[in-house]
């Protein structure tokens, strides 16, 4: 960006190894510093004056598409595929038996090695299932995009907030084998993410909260009718098979994703960000009716390439 001060010509460039200000003048190198630093701090003064008028606008701006998302898949894929690798495979931990002695004679303690890594592969299932769910709602707005993104219809901001299943019925619609899978799913989100994504409560307080009953003697669960499927029921929270049952769903929703919106888990997949504005969405139509998506999604990482390196 060339622009003057002060009758000086300047030069604002985004280049390889950072931003750069050139300045071309004949004065002496001190002279031209201070020049230079008042440049910046008027430059820094403007981009917060920008920044106000940015955020004002972006609920409206970002509401209609005219906005970007970075694509976060990879990364927040590692994390679900970390605690998955956790929960099938806990480290091994042996048994612990200490004995001593005291006043009262001698004393022993001890802690199974099972029963710790069952207890750590049910955490990191919880951890696991609560990864796997970020990962699908982040990849359901990146999907928009492919599956008819209609700003006249359609709000981005409201989509990002809204909840994962609102989420999952607009971009894979409402399909037999979508409202089976949603169920599948809402049966996991209910049984094990909720209780620890609201500090452990359960919805509607079931099995969670226990009630002090008087003449009674002792407290008793809210939710008596929904206790069976309490993971707070039984010592350990989720067994091998539960375990193996959440994880078995996960791997039958990736693979159908991809059948029901190939070209936006290919886009994902890629790692590229993603466009919301009508000239994207024009030439994503265009490609597709061209069979040609995949040139299309090449050329973007070509361009994502030279931008990566500068290379313009």
């Amino acid at each position: 960006m060339n622009f003057t001060f002060e009758d000086i010509p300047c030069t604002l460039a985004h280049e390889k190894f950072g931003v750069r200000l050139y300045l071309r003048t004949d004065q002496p190198a001190e002279e031209a510093r201070k020049i230079y630093e008042r440049i910046v701090k008027k430059l820094r003064g403007t981009a917060r004056t920008v920044e106000r008028l940015i955020l004002d606008a972006a609920p409206d701006i970002l509401g209609k598409g005219d906005a970007t998302a970075l694509n976060q898949h990879h990364a927040l894929r590692r994390a679900y595929e970390y605690f998955r690798e956790r929960a099938e495979k806990p480290g091994h931990i042996q048994d612990e038996l200490q004995t001593g002695e005291s006043n009262g004679g001698q004393w022993s303690s001890f802690k199974s090695g099972k029963i710790q890594m069952e207890l750590n592969a049910f955490h990191d299932m919880i951890a696991a299932i609560s990864a796997f769910l970020s990962l699908l709602e982040h990849d359901l707005v990146l999907a928009l995009p492919f599956a008819g993104f209609d700003p006249e219809v359609d709000n981005v901001t409201d989509l990002i907030g809204a909840r994962w299943g609102d989420k999952w019925d607009r971009v894979v619609g409402k399909t037999a084998e979508a409202l089976e899978f949603r169920s599948r799913l809402t049966e996991v989100v209910e049984r094990w993410r909720k209780p620890y994504s609201h500090g452990g409560f359960e919805k509607g307080h079931g099995a969670t909260l226990w009630l002090h009953m008087p003449g009674v003697g002792a407290a008793v669960p809210v939710g008596l009718t929904r206790v069976r499927d309490s993971p707070h029921f039984s010592f350990i929270g989720g067994r091998e098979s539960d375990i193996a049952g959440v994880f078995a769903l996960f791997d039958e929703i990736e693979p159908w994703l991809s059948i029901m919106l190939p070209e936006a888990m290919q886009w994902i997949d890629s790692g590229l960000a993603v466009r919301y504005d009508d000239e994207f969405g024009s030439l994503f139509a265009l490609s597709k009716a061209e069979k040609s998506f995949d040139s299309f999604l090449e050329y973007h990482e070509y361009r994502q390439e030279q931008i990566d390196n500068v290379d313009y």
